[in-house]
């Protein structure tokens, strides 16, 4: 589950309730880890994806792509788990009855034998293409002078999580002072059912036709 999320849900219910949302700025500061007045790509990215092995501070400075084929592994697995999170029969595979409607895009690109059931192979191959997709993660910049730790304000947790994206409300991969102070606002946008709190299922990564996900 999203940390953004973890952080708002503070009495741990897996529901965000409408206090939660209007306490959402304080306790969304608690993410904010070196004190500056916003929150950053690498503060909400889940540990394991840390420093790359680049020169000049490890982050795909000079020396080549820092963090490698091991920090790419380590994001194509977290996402495999989130997907296998639907597998409802435990069969380590995934049916069209286990997904919500917005995510049926998965078996239009992943079923490649349509047969109406994403196999370990395919679930891999998608999660594969969609973190290609999503661009570079920390650490794993191209070579001298290349792209950072970050891989652009396009890509990486702040796109793929629904909370972080609705936060991120211009887009540019940090969450500013103001952006923050706004999360209540931002959050009731994800209440798809007006209902006044937000439930795991309303903020679910959604994989839906596409390779962007959620087509911001």
């Amino acid at each position: 589950m999203s940390v953004a999320f973890n952080a708002i849900d503070t009495d741990r219910d897996g529901i965000l309730s409408a206090d939660e949302i209007a306490n959402a700025p304080t306790a969304l500061k608690s993410l904010d880890k070196n004190n500056d007045g916003k929150i950053s790509e690498d503060e909400v990215r889940p540990a394991g994806r840390g420093e790359g092995r680049g020169g000049d501070g490890g982050r795909g400075g000079e020396g080549g792509r820092g963090g490698g084929e091991g920090s790419s592994t380590l994001r194509v697995d977290d996402l495999i788990k989130t997907l296998m999170a639907f597998d409802a029969n435990g069969d380590g595979k995934l049916q069209k009855s286990e997904v919500p409607e917005r995510m049926q895009g998965l078996f239009e690109r992943g079923d490649l034998n349509k047969d109406g059931v994403l196999s370990a192979d395919e679930i891999r191959a998608l999660a594969q293409a969609q973190i290609a997709a999503s661009g570079p993660g920390e650490g794993e910049g191209e070579g001298r002078g290349g792209r950072g730790g970050r891989g652009g304000p396009e890509g990486g947790m702040m796109r793929m999580d629904p909370i972080l994206n609705a936060l991120d409300r211009n887009h540019d991969g940090v969450i500013s002072a103001e952006e923050i102070a706004n999360a209540p606002a931002a959050l009731k946008t994800l209440d798809k059912n007006q209902d006044g709190k937000i439930t795991q299922d309303e903020v679910r990564p959604d994989f839906g036709p596409g390779r962007g996900g959620r087509g911001r």
